[in-house]
């Protein structure tokens, strides 16, 4: 699931339901990647979130490359029941965890079947295509479990990331995602959940998510 923002809040709550219920048990690992501030309150943030859903959370704190090698914290990837990327910085998520042994133990989770969620820059660095705002709105090579590129907070969005999304469009796939809502692939196609749009962005205009793609994550 890849949710464009504002995570942790009762707006989430539909998205949030519908990927938790695909999980072996009510259990949530949060990678902080991204919230190389604040990890601790992120992961207080969706304790607090996920308690009204009736599951629990634990952090898993990958803030640097060297942690997304510690053995300590690949055995606890290895046994979650669910995963999310939390929001924050996506600059700071793909240099910690590109190319590293966390990056290559979510795959394979997800390839077990482990749900996996990324809201914001925890969604943007999933993609193939990583934009970094901070850096320019230059784009990084992201995790790679679809093709995609995520432009998160769309319904908000300014100028500047509208023409970006347009730019990106021009060489390759383009999601973009308003708060709260969840673009989710349910093993068949993509389809939306929550109170906003997903869309796919191209050259010609914006259509939903679902009607003729995106293209599928990997198998």
């Amino acid at each position: 699931m890849l949710l464009g923002g504002n995570e942790w809040k009762q707006a989430s709550d539909e998205a949030d339901a519908w990927w938790l219920a695909r999980a072996s048990r009510a259990g949530v690992t949060v990678i902080t990647s991204a919230a190389q501030d604040i990890p601790d309150t992120q992961v207080r943030w969706a304790a607090e979130h996920f308690r009204s859903l009736g599951a629990t959370v634990e952090g898993c704190q990958i803030q640097t490359r060297r942690d997304a090698a510690d053995p300590r914290l690949l055995a606890q990837l290895a046994e979650s029941a669910a995963i999310y990327l939390c929001g924050g910085d996506p600059g700071s998520a793909q240099h910690a965890l590109r190319d590293t042994p966390a990056a290559s133990a979510l795959l394979a989770r997800y390839r077990e079947g482990v749900p996996i969620a990324g809201s914001s820059a925890g969604a943007m660095v999933l993609g193939g295509v990583c934009l970094v705002p901070g850096q320019g709105f230059a784009t990084r090579p992201g995790l790679g479990f679809f093709s995609a590129a995520v432009i998160p907070h769309w319904r908000g969005a300014n100028r500047r990331w509208r023409e970006t999304a347009q730019r990106l469009a021009q060489a390759g796939e383009v999601i973009a995602i308003d708060e709260s809502t969840g673009a989710c692939w349910d093993g068949v196609s993509w389809v939306t959940r929550g109170p906003g749009r997903a869309l796919v962005v191209t050259p010609r205009g914006e259509r939903p998510v679902g009607e003729d793609g995106p293209s599928p994550p990997v198998e």
